[in-house]
């Protein structure tokens, strides 16, 4: 996988916050040009020199994540790195995970856990990775592919189909919270990808949700990220 990033640029933006810095990234990958948000907490909430970061990914017919929702992040003393792509649909997942639309999400979500491990006053050995839907298939794939491998992965109702050839190279430990009725990503195919991973894994089911947010599997991540990388402040 060519991984070769031209043109690195961090803009600074002018949003208001003790505890947050709020930047646009941009770059170069071959014919594309990549865009992700970056928050990274600075003051109270900067725990540590160096501090973990997640990578965010998002579902299928939903743009990017707001500054606001991910700003949860740096509160929490973790950097965020957010891929800012275009809304893709089902239609354009047709092919699984062969799907063009989704190899590119991934060779883009490697080229950011690259980019991630470089910043300053990031830990390159607490990378992490989260998404729903289509997120959480792109996060799961960055996990496996990725040259040094990701702390953890947490996915919620991962899409597309096909994602189970992948589980036996995910790295670190994974949380997967699964819906029932969900009538997007197959429930049976969830299992198939959980019953393949190799690493620490924990599984949560939803019997009463479709293919939609979860906020209760959310508080999960919260607490699932926490034990991961500060413990001791659980005890």
């Amino acid at each position: 996988m060519n991984l070769e990033i031209q043109g690195l640029a961090i803009t600074a933006i002018d949003f208001v916050n003790p505890c947050a810095r709020y930047s646009e990234v941009f770059f170069g990958l071959g014919d594309d040009a990549v865009h992700a948000r970056l928050i990274e907490p600075v003051g109270r909430a900067r725990v540590s020199e160096r501090v973990p970061l997640c990578l965010m990914f998002h579902d299928i017919d939903r743009p990017v994540r707001g500054w606001h929702h991910m700003t949860r992040f740096a509160a929490m003393g973790y950097a965020v790195l957010a891929l800012d792509d275009d809304v893709a649909g089902a239609d354009d997942l047709q092919r699984g995970i062969a799907s063009p639309a989704f190899v590119e999400r991934v060779r883009w979500g490697c080229a950011l856990a690259k980019v991630a491990r470089n910043l300053d006053g990031v830990d390159p050995d607490r990378i992490f990775a989260w998404g729903e839907g289509l997120g959480g298939g792109v996060a799961l794939a960055v996990s496996a592919l990725d040259e040094r491998g990701l702390a953890c992965t947490a996915v919620a109702n991962p899409i597309p189909g096909g994602l189970e050839a992948l589980s036996s190279r995910v790295c670190g430990s994974v949380l997967m919270g699964t819906s029932l009725m969900d009538a997007v990503s197959d429930p049976k195919g969830q299992f198939a990808v959980f019953n393949g991973l190799e690493c620490d894994r924990r599984h949560i089911i939803y019997a009463k949700y479709a293919h939609e947010r979860i906020n209760a599997f959310e508080n999960e991540v919260v607490d699932f990220l926490n034990q991961t990388f500060y413990p001791c402040s659980l005890a």
